[in-house]
């Protein structure tokens, strides 16, 4: 008998009684009752399916109902630290955290006063009770079931603070690392980002999947609150998540003079969605998006963005690229709101893509709703294969057609890396980035 959608609810139903019974009351009231709400939504609208709009595409319920035994029995508790430097970044230097299925195991510490990270597990009641004008804030558990799910389930992940005028010397690094070489894993993690005036900092998310022949289901969710001035480089990484499921949602909203660049890359993956949200709530911000996925196989890789400017005199600037080879698909689903205070708004979208295959797919829609009349907005989308002339100029300069492809489409993702300024990560990327076109073009 074949699992259905409302199996899968009440598998998570169970698991919710389950994990609402270990906190024994050491909850904030107001934390109990997100909670409520958002398990309340999740029964209430169910998880996607195809005939949802958000999740034409990406049939992410679907491939849950056919891969997980749904059981209580799998391998999310962490009775010893498991050993993970090898699934570190070399040289990559910074205030790091290590999330081992969906279970915080390490935190190197040590952090300036300036800078304070701390597990969300292990926070008091009265922490809570003070963070829960945050929490639930920004994460739309009402309409994503994904983002219901994560807030019902909260518990696992991190509170950063980043105090009035800090400016970091490192990155805050976080690694999510997935290993279901035992059985099914189900990660529900969480992180609450507080950037207060003139703050300014980088955080680096990084995605593996250590067992590429068993999925694992990863479900993150992030709130990040950018004060007057503030400065934030956000990464998401996700170049070793072979065999993953993975959901992502970021949601930022930024104050007066605040900026936020967001860059996200993805080259593996069955299925991932990136869902980023940014609520423009000042003047005089900034926002940027980079995206680049590089896809073969049949994976699925689909990049969700919206952009709400409420406030007027604010810019935003979106560029998101892909290489789609074999019977891969890729989606780009990118929103831009002005709202009617908004006048003086500059705001720009691109999705740019390459097929490399007659079978491969790209799914795009950009899209502007604008209720100001004065303002400056564009959006674009292109699909299509390398350019023949191209091809042919670099073949009559003495490449072969291997190598002229190869340089083209390094070409066209490199522009990615323009963004990063960090020489390790720039190196790794650029390494992974290379690696990936070979395997593309091979």
């Amino acid at each position: 008998m074949s699992t259905t959608e409302k199996d899968l609810r009440e598998h998570f139903n169970q698991k919710y009684s389950s994990f609402r019974k270990t906190l024994n009351g050491s909850q904030s009231p107001k934390i109990d009752e997100l909670r409520e709400h958002a398990i309340n939504a999740l029964n209430q609208n169910g998880f996607p399916l195809t005939r949802d709009e958000e999740y034409k595409y990406t049939p992410i319920t679907r491939a849950l109902l056919k891969s997980f035994k749904f059981t209580e029995e799998h391998p999310d508790e962490i009775t010893m630290v498991p050993p993970f430097g090898e699934h570190l970044i070399s040289g990559l230097n910074g205030y790091i955290l290590v999330f081992w299925n969906g279970k915080l195991v390490f935190n190197s510490g040590d952090t300036p006063k300036n800078l304070s990270i701390s597990p969300l597990q292990d926070l008091s009641k009265e922490q809570q009770e003070r963070l829960s004008q945050y929490l639930g804030k920004l994460v739309n558990y009402q309409l994503d079931a994904y983002a219901a799910l994560n807030t019902a389930l909260l518990n696992q992940g991190s509170v950063i603070t980043l105090k009035e005028g800090t400016n970091l010397d490192q990155p805050v690094v976080i690694y999510h690392l997935t290993d279901a070489s035992q059985g099914p894993v189900y990660t529900q993690t969480r992180h609450l980002i507080l950037a207060e005036k003139n703050a300014k900092a980088t955080v680096i998310e990084i995605y593996k999947n250590l067992s590429e022949d068993h999925q694992g289901f990863q479900n993150v969710a992030s709130e990040i609150y950018l004060e007057d001035a503030a400065q934030l480089d956000l990464f998401k990484i996700q170049t070793d998540t072979a065999g993953a499921l993975l959901v992502d949602n970021t949601n930022i909203e930024q104050k007066d003079n605040s900026q936020v660049r967001c860059h996200t890359i993805t080259t593996t993956g069955d299925i991932i969605r990136n869902n980023l949200n940014i609520s423009v709530k000042g003047q005089n911000c900034e926002s940027h998006m980079n995206g680049l996925y590089l896809v073969n196989g049949t994976s699925l890789i689909d990049n969700h963005t919206l952009v709400d400017h409420r406030m007027p005199n604010s810019y935003s600037n979106e560029l998101y690229k892909g290489i789609v080879d074999d019977t891969a698909t890729g989606v780009f689903n990118g929103k831009i709101y002005v709202q009617p205070d908004a006048q003086k708004t500059n705001a720009f979208q691109s999705n740019k893509n390459i097929l490399l295959s007659d079978k491969a797919t790209m799914n795009t829609k950009p899209q502007l709703e604008i209720w100001a009349n004065d303002v400056k907005c564009s959006h674009g989308a292109t699909t299509g294969q390398l350019d023949a002339e191209q091809v042919f100029y670099l073949r009559s300069r003495g490449l072969d057609e291997k190598q002229a492809t190869g340089l083209l489409l390094y070409a066209f993702a490199t522009e990615f890396l323009e963004q990063v300024s960090l020489p390790v990560l720039n190196e790794y990327l650029e390494r992974i980035i290379a690696d990936r076109l070979y395997q593309l073009k091979s």
